[in-house]
C-alpha cells in the first residue's frame, strides 16, 4: 500500500504534499539538509556531527503494549459475499458465508469481528436458523453443534450497514463539488474489513473468496479475481457482477468498488490487464498505467515466479485515503494520481503502479503473518518499485530513488522516533506503516543486494517467493531462504538492521603520506555507543583510481572503474583506521559507492577531494554528496564547482540538489548561477533553482521568479510562487493572491500561492490563505493552505490567533487530506488552544494514522508549556538568588558588582 503525500508528495505512507508521489523530488519526502547532511561531505574542519536521536520520541505511545495474533480455533477456507451496495443512500445489504474447518475438538463458537452491523439472520450451510449473540465489535455464533478437529461448517451472515465509519466509503457530488463522481469503495488494510463484512480480520489467515455484487444498470462493480459472470436484467433494471478468487488470499485484501467506469484492456502482458476510470478521462488513465504490462513482465523475471492471479485490475476512484492499495489481483488507486500532460513533464504515476503491482507478489501471494512483520510487504514494494525504476530509467534513478529513500527515513528519526523495524508495540496496526516499514525497509534490501551481489541476489529473491508462496511469511523465513540458496547465515545482519532500532553514524577522514605512499581513512561510529548499543559491524567499499575518469559515466553498474583500487574494509569498532598502500596520491577516492550503507556518512575532505568526486564520480549519490560539501565550504573555487555541476552534470538529480545547495549558502555568487540556470531543459531542474531563488531577498531573484511563474510546468510554478513569497519583493502579495484563483492539476498553482503568502509574513496575507481552506475548494489546495497557516502563524504574531482558530476547526475536517494535514501543522504551531480538538480527534478517529499524529500534537503542545513554565521558573528562581545574593553583599559590606 503507498500513504497519500505528506509535506513533500509521497509512498502508501504506502503512500503526500500533493498527495502522491513526487518525482521532482523523489516519490518520499524531501529532506532539509541542516545540522549534519545525512549522507554527504562535510569539509574538512566544518564537520559537525549530533547524535540523530538527541531529541527523539519513543516509538511505542503510552499505553502501547507488545501486540501478538490471536489464536486460531478454526481455518476459513472460503467466503463468499453478496454485495447490494445502495450508494445514493449511504447504505449496502449482504450476505456473508463462511466455511471452516475446525483446528481442535470442541469448536461450539465462532467469533466473528463484526462493527456497527444490523444482523439479520444467521444460518448454517443447510439453511437452518443459529443462534448468535451482538457485542460492540464482535459477533458470536452458536453453531448446531460442536465440532470436532477437522470438520466442517458453513455460517451465513445476513446483515445492513448504514453510514459506515470505516471500511465502506461512499462518494458523491455535493454542493461545493457537483462535479465529484457517485462511487462506492471499500478499504480494509489493516483491520477494517470488520466494517464491512464478518470475518476474522487477521492477516495470518488466508482463505478463497467469491463476490456477487448488484448494482443498477450502467454502473460498474469490481471484486477479486476471474469475471465469472456478467448479467443484466432488463426487467429490475440492476446488474450482477460474479468475481471468483481461486487463490487463497488474506481478508485485508478483499475488495469491492461500484461506480461509473470505462474499462481499458491494456495487451501485452502472461495475464488479463485492465485498468478503469471515470467516463472521460481515458487519456489520463493511459498516462498513468501505460506501462503496466511492462512491469508484469519485469517482476515475473525478477521473481522467477509467473504473476499468480486470473487477471490484473486498476481502477482509480475519488476520495481515495492512500495512494493505493493492493487488493488481490484488483488494485484500488487514488484518482489523484490521474494526471494531465503539463504535469507529467514532471510528474510520474510509474512509482506508485510499481509498488502496488509489486504487492501482488509481496504482501498477497506471500503476507505477512504479522502487523510487526510488515515490511516483508511494504518494504518489499518499496525496494521493487525501485528496481522497476532502474530497468525503465536506469541505473542513476534507481541510486537517486535508494538515497530518497534513505533520507526519508532519516527525517522520521530526526523529528520523531528511531524504533526497530520490526516491532510489535503500538495501539493501532497502522502505527508501523512508517518510513521505517517502507523507505528503511527498503534500504535493507538495497543493501542485501549489494552485499550478496546481484546474481546471488536474484536466487534468494526466487527462493524467497517459491518456498514461501501462498503462505504467511516472517522476517525468518527470508533469513532461511538466503541460507537455503546461499549457505550465508545472514542472522547478524537482519539482527542489527531489522530488529534494531537506529543506525550508524560516520565520520570519514582521509588522508595521503606522500614519503610512507600510503593512504589513511579514519572511520569513527558517532552514533550512542554504550552496553545496550554497541558499534555496527558492516563492510565498506572504498576504492581509488591513480587518475580522474575523462567524463561521467551514466548509469554505471556496481563494478570497479577501469584501474580503479577496490577494497572492502570491516568496520567494526567505534574508531578504526585502515591504511592502503598507494604509488601515488590518489586523483579520486570513492567510500561507499553505491550508496548501500544504511547509515549517514560525514566526509571530512578538503574542497579538492570533494571537488573531484562531484566532477568525476559515476555514483549521482557521491556526486549529491560532494555539492553539499561545496556549499558548506562557501569559498568561491567551491562555487564556481558547483556551478559546473548546476549547468554540465548529465542527470537531472545531482543538478537539482546542487541548485538547492547553492540556495542555501545565500552567496551573492550563488544567486548569480541559479539565475543563469532558469532555463534549463529539466523542469525539475528549473523547480529546485526556483526553491534555491528563494533564499534571496533581491529585486533580480523575484524578477526570475516571476518568470518562472510563467513556466509550462506546475510544478516549476508552485515552487516559484512560495520562493516569491519568501523574497518579500512589493509584487509578490498581488500575484501570490491571483495565484490562488489559477487553474491547474491538483490546484498545484493555487498551493504555490497561499504557501508564499505565508511567507511574506503580512497580516493581510493570512485572510487569504484561511480563504483558501474552504470546501469550495479541492481537498489539496485546503491541505496545503492548512500547512500554510502554519507557517503563517510562525511568521507573523498576529496572524496567529487567525490561523489557530481556522486550524483547531481543520483539525476535525471531514476531508481525510484536510484533517491530516492540520494534524501535521498543529503539531509544528505548538498553541495550547488546539489542544481540546485535538483530544477529540483521538477519541473519535477510528484512523490510527490521524490519532497517533494527533497525540503526537498534543504532546508537542504540552511539551512547550511546561517548557515554557519551567523556564519561567527558572528565571523567578534566578531573581531570588540574585536578591539574595544582593542581600548577602550589603550583608558583608560589599559593593556590588
Amino acid at each position: 500500500m503507498r500513504a497519500p503525500g505528506d509535506e513533500s508528495v509521497n509512498a502508501k505512507e504506502k503512500e503526500t504534499r500533493n498527495v502522491i508521489p513526487d518525482p521532482a523530488r523523489g516519490s518520499r519526502a524531501q529532506f532539509k539538509h541542516a545540522g549534519v547532511n545525512p549522507s554527504g561531505f562535510a569539509v574538512a574542519g566544518r564537520a559537525r556531527v549530533r547524535s540523530e536521536g538527541a531529541q527523539m520520541r519513543s516509538f511505542p505511545l503510552p499505553g502501547a503494549v507488545p501486540r501478538y495474533g490471536p489464536d486460531k480455533v478454526v481455518d476459513v477456507e472460503h467466503i463468499d459475499l453478496y454485495l447490494a451496495p445502495d450508494i445514493a443512500a449511504q447504505r449496502m445489504e449482504g450476505v456473508c458465508t463462511t466455511r471452516v474447518r475446525a483446528i481442535e475438538d470442541g469448536v461450539r463458537d465462532l467469533h466473528f469481528d463484526a462493527v456497527d452491523f444490523v444482523v439479520g439472520w444467521v444460518r448454517d450451510g443447510e439453511g437452518r436458523p443459529l443462534g448468535f449473540r451482538r457485542t460492540t465489535g464482535t459477533l458470536t455464533v452458536h453453531l448446531a453443534r460442536p465440532l470436532s478437529r477437522g470438520e466442517r461448517a458453513t455460517v451465513a451472515v445476513a446483515y445492513r450497514l448504514e453510514k459506515p465509519r470505516a471500511g465502506l466509503y461512499f462518494v458523491a457530488p455535493t454542493k461545493e463539488h457537483p462535479e465529484k463522481p457517485t462511487q462506492c469503495w471499500t478499504q480494509s488494510q489493516d483491520e477494517f474489513a470488520r466494517y464491512w463484512f464478518p470475518c476474522f480480520d487477521y492477516p495470518h489467515a488466508k482463505q478463497t473468496t467469491s463476490t456477487t455484487i448488484v448494482v443498477p444498470t450502467g454502473t460498474f462493480a469490481l471484486g477479486n479475481g476471474r469475471l465469472v459472470e456478467r448479467r443484466d436484467d432488463p426487467v429490475t433494471g440492476y446488474a450482477t457482477f460474479r468475481y471468483a478468487q481461486d487463490v487463497p488470499h488474506s481478508t485485508y485484501l478483499v475488495t469491492m468498488v461500484a461506480g461509473a467506469f470505462v474499462e481499458v484492456a491494456q495487451p501485452g502482458a502472461s495475464v488479463p490487464v485492465f485498468y478503469y476510470v471515470p467516463p472521460g478521462r481515458e487519456d489520463e488513465g493511459e498516462r498513468s498505467f501505460s506501462k503496466t504490462p511492462r512491469m508484469v513482465r519485469f517482476f515475473e523475471e525478477c521473481t522467477g515466479t509467473a504473476y499468480p492471479y486470473a487477471r490484473y485490475s486498476q481502477i482509480a476512484v475519488a476520495d481515495f485515503i492512500f495512494g493505493g492499495m493492493e487488493n488481490t489481483s484488483a488494485t484500488t488507486q487514488t484518482d489523484r494520481t490521474l494526471h494531465d500532460q503539463r504535469a507529467q513533464l514532471a510528474f510520474t504515476s510509474d512509482d506508485l503502479v510499481a509498488h502496488e503491482l509489486a504487492h501482488q507478489w509481496f504482501g498477497d501471494l506471500l503476507t505477512t503473518r504479522d502487523w510487526a512483520h510488515a515490511w516483508l510487504n511494504e518494504g518489499f514494494a518499496t525496494f521493487f518499485d525501485a528496481l522497476f525504476r532502474e530497468h525503465d530509467l536506469g541505473r542513476d534513478e534507481y541510486l537517486f530513488g535508494m538515497y530518497e529513500n534513505l533520507r526519508s527515513y532519516l527525517r522520521e528519526v530526526r523529528e520523531h522516533y528511531a524504533r526497530p523495524i520490526v516491532d510489535n508495540r503500538f495501539l493501532s496496526p497502522s502505527e508501523v506503516f512508517d518510513r521505517h516499514l517502507y523507505e528503511k525497509g527498503g534500504a535493507v534490501l538495497h543493501m542485501l543486494r549489494c552485499e550478496l551481489g546481484e546474481e546471488r541476489f536474484r536466487r534468494v529473491i526466487a527462493r524467497y517467493v517459491r518456498d514461501n508462496a501462498g503462505r504467511n511469511v516472517e522476517t525468518i523465513d527470508l533469513i532461511r531462504a538466503i541460507e537455503s540458496e546461499t549457505g550465508r547465515n545472514t542472522r547478524a545482519f537482519f539482527d542489527q538492521w531489522v530488529f534494531r532500532a537506529g543506525h550508524p553514524e560516520l565520520r570519514v577522514t582521509y588522508s595521503y603520506d606522500r614519503e610512507a605512499r600510503s593512504a589513511t581513512l579514519r572511520i569513527e561510529q558517532r552514533q550512542t555507543i554504550d552496553s545496550a548499543n554497541p558499534p555496527y559491524r558492516f563492510e565498506l567499499q572504498v576504492g581509488f583510481l591513480d587518475a580522474l575518469p575523462g567524463a561521467i559515466e551514466r548509469d554505471a553498474g556496481p563494478s570497479p572503474l577501469p584501474a580503479e583500487r577496490r577494497h572492502r574494509v570491516l568496520v567494526e569498532r567505534a574508531d578504526q583506521t585502515f591504511t592502503f598502500d598507494l604509488p601515488t596520491a590518489p586523483a579520486l577516492v570513492r567510500v561507499d559507492p553505491d550508496g548501500s550503507l544504511l547509515g549517514t556518512i560525514a566526509f571530512a575532505f578538503d574542497a579538492e577531494s570533494a571537488s573531484a568526486v562531484v566532477l568525476s564520480d559515476p555514483s549521482p549519490v557521491a556526486r549529491i554528496r560532494a555539492s553539499l560539501a561545496l556549499a558548506k565550504d562557501g569559498s568561491p573555487a567551491a562555487l564556481v564547482t558547483l556551478g559546473r555541476v548546476l549547468s554540465d552534470d548529465p542527470f537531472w538529480a545531482v543538478r537539482a540538489e546542487a541548485a538547492r545547495a547553492l540556495g542555501e549558502t545565500h552567496a551573492s555568487r550563488a544567486k548569480e548561477l541559479l539565475l543563469a540556470s532558469c532555463d534549463d531543459p529539466h523542469p525539475k531542474v528549473r523547480r529546485a533553482v526556483a526553491e534555491g531563488l528563494g533564499n534571496f531577498r533581491s529585486s533580480d531573484a523575484a524578477d526570475a521568479l516571476l518568470g518562472l511563474g510563467q513556466d509550462v510546468s506546475y510544478h516549476v510554478i508552485e515552487a516559484a510562487l512560495e520562493s516569491l513569497g519568501k523574497t518579500r519583493d512589493r509584487r509578490a502579495f498581488d500575484a501570490l493572491v491571483a495565484a490562488l484563483d489559477l487553474p491547474s492539476w491538483h490546484d498545484l498553482i493555487a498551493a504555490g500561492g497561499a504557501r508564499g503568502l505565508a511567507e511574506l509574513g503580512e497580516p493581510r496575507a493570512t485572510q487569504h490563505i484561511v480563504s483558501a481552506t474552504s470546501r469550495r475548494h479541492s481537498d489539496q489546495l485546503r491541505a496545503e493552505a492548512a500547512r500554510a497557516l502554519g507557517r503563517a502563524a510562525e511568521l507573523d504574531d498576529s496572524a496567529r490567533s487567525v490561523a489557530v482558530t481556522r486550524l483547531a476547526e481543520l483539525v476535525e475536517d471531514e476531508a481525510f487530506l484536510v484533517q491530516r494535514a492540520a494534524v501535521q501543522t498543529a503539531e509544528k504551531v505548538r498553541d495550547r488552544r488546539l489542544l481540546p480538538a485535538l483530544e477529540r480527534v483521538v477519541q473519535h478517529s477510528l484512523d490510527g494514522r490521524i490519532r497517533r499524529a494527533a497525540l503526537e500534537a498534543a504532546a508537542s503542545i504540552r511539551e512547550g508549556l511546561e517548557g515554557s513554565t519551567r523556564l519561567s521558573e527558572l528565571q523567578s528562581e534566578l531573581e531570588t538568588l540574585r536578591a539574595d545574593y544582593r542581600g548577602l553583599r550589603e550583608r558583608l559590606g560589599t559593593p556590588s558588582a
